[in-house]
């Protein structure tokens, strides 16, 4: 299913004991009704198996861990909480984890959804994601979140790594948040999963907010902190504080330093993505945006200002491959700044073979874009002011005043054109059409008349 973080989860002081090599189960063996076929991945904590149920079928992921971590009796609690905190959370956007047990030998296993995809790590590895792309992978996460939210569980944990990217076909992939060893909940929902050892600080230290840093209470925000430190690198490709190599360093970045300019490194991304960014890497919770307002903003930009899938499936193309471009007479300077062609509309959609994407299939006479391709980003439509002011409790409230719609916006009203009134009394002159219609009408009833004389005068 997925390969496991190659970031550590825990900063403690002294570095772990590496775990001896251990030969993982042969094809055939049978796990709770379900005949081990494959490996999906490997990692430090244990392998994900991919098995077939022998009686009806079905599909799954089979994680077990590996017997040194079965052994610890913390670890084997969080992989437990792990399945408890899935099952009741409840959301297509999240794993499911459906079985819990143990082999003879003592190691414990999951089972679990079979997913086909990539973590978003792994997609990361060809380059940051197109905004659009972007916008509908942290659109799906912070639904996730906040279910998660609402049943009482903060996740702690939330990058890249943990989260999976299941292709579909004409659309986006669906989002799968993974993980939730590390969940917590929250004071309000009742006593703590687990209690952490003195000196230990749980999570990956690139991705953690900065009261998590200061080792001080968490809360729901954190994982908002989180959202956000991925959503600047999947428009990057660069996280906003890099490892140092040293995580105590790394957590004093977050804790203390300015990230970098977003609009610097991308100075052609809508301002009010932007904006939404740095509010949600604001250094104290109080000041970062509610996941609502992150939604809400997202789908208006989407709506109003990215490209759809198809056009960015285009702007890919042309940056990466200017004879494409040349062929569909569309340079990267168009996407986002002008609608399509026509002529490129009129057309039925074929399957492009070099990517995922679906693009129209160019009308012959089109002719080639002059403009040669430029080798930067992709050009947006500019941002209008956003409703909110641009400020982050302007944006925690985005959502919750107006709800008549998707994007939490009222409709405006709808806008008629003046109609033309006429005169009392007035008499509408004849149109054209009428007047050749009465002419001929007058002709006919002549000669009928003509015809009845000659009758009547006996000249038959």
């Amino acid at each position: 299913m997925r390969e496991d973080d190659h970031h550590s989860t825990q900063v403690d002081q002294g570095a772990p004991e590496p775990f001896a090599v251990e030969p993982p189960l042969p094809n055939g063996t049978e796990i709770d009704g379900y005949v081990i076929d494959g490996i999906l991945g490997k990692g430090g904590m244990g392998v994900v198996y991919s098995a077939t149920h022998k009686v009806i079928g079905k599909r799954a992921a089979i994680k077990v861990l590996r017997t040194e971590v079965s052994q610890n009796p913390t670890t084997v609690e969080r992989f437990i909480q792990e399945a408890c905190a899935v099952n009741k959370i409840g959301h297509p956007n999240i794993i499911d984890i459906f079985d819990f047990g143990k082999l003879p030998d003592g190691r414990a296993y999951h089972l679990m959804d079979l997913m086909v995809g990539e973590s978003l790590r792994m997609r990361l590895r060809r380059g940051p994601l197109h905004a659009s792309e972007a916008a509908s992978v942290i659109d799906e996460v912070a639904s996730a979140l906040i279910a998660a939210h609402d049943k009482g569980f903060i996740h702690r944990d939330l990058k890249p790594d943990n989260v999976y990217l299941i292709d579909q076909d004409g659309t986006w992939p669906l989002v799968k948040l993974l993980d939730f060893g590390l969940a917590k909940l929250m004071p309000e929902a009742g006593p703590a999963a687990f209690v952490t050892k003195t000196g230990v600080m749980l999570g990956t230290p690139e991705y953690m907010s900065p009261e998590q840093a200061r080792g001080i209470g968490v809360d729901h925000r954190t994982d908002i902190y989180a959202l956000g430190i991925v959503m600047f690198e999947v428009l990057t490709g660069e996280r906003p504080f890099p490892s140092s190599g040293d995580a105590f360093m790394t957590l004093q970045y977050h804790a203390e330093e300015t990230p970098p300019s977003l609009a610097s490194l991308l100075p052609e991304l809508p301002a009010e993505m932007v904006q939404l960014v740095e509010a949600m890497l604001a250094k104290e919770p109080a000041a970062r945006p509610s996941l609502a307002a992150v939604r809400t903003v997202i789908k208006r930009l989407r709506v109003t200002q990215l490209p759809t899938r198809s056009i960015a499936g285009l702007e890919m193309a042309s940056l990466s491959n200017p004879h494409i471009a040349a062929q569909l007479g569309y340079g990267p300077s168009m996407v986002g700044a002008r609608a399509m062609p026509e002529e490129l509309m009129e057309t039925p959609p074929r399957r492009n073979t070099d990517s995922m994407t679906t693009m129209p299939a160019r009308r012959s006479g089109t002719q080639p874009n002059s403009d040669p391709p430029r080798p930067t980003g992709p050009k947006f439509i500019p941002a209008t002011t956003p409703p909110y002011g641009g400020s982050a409790a302007g944006l925690a409230q985005v959502g919750q005043n107006h709800t008549s719609t998707r994007l939490g916006v009222a409709p405006p009203p709808a806008q008629f054109p003046p109609t033309q009134v006429r005169k009392t009394g007035a008499t509408p002159k004849p149109s054209p059409s009428s007047r050749k219609l009465w002419l001929v009408v007058i002709l006919l009833a002549i000669a009928a008349g003509i015809a009845v004389a000659l009758v009547l005068t006996g000249d038959l």
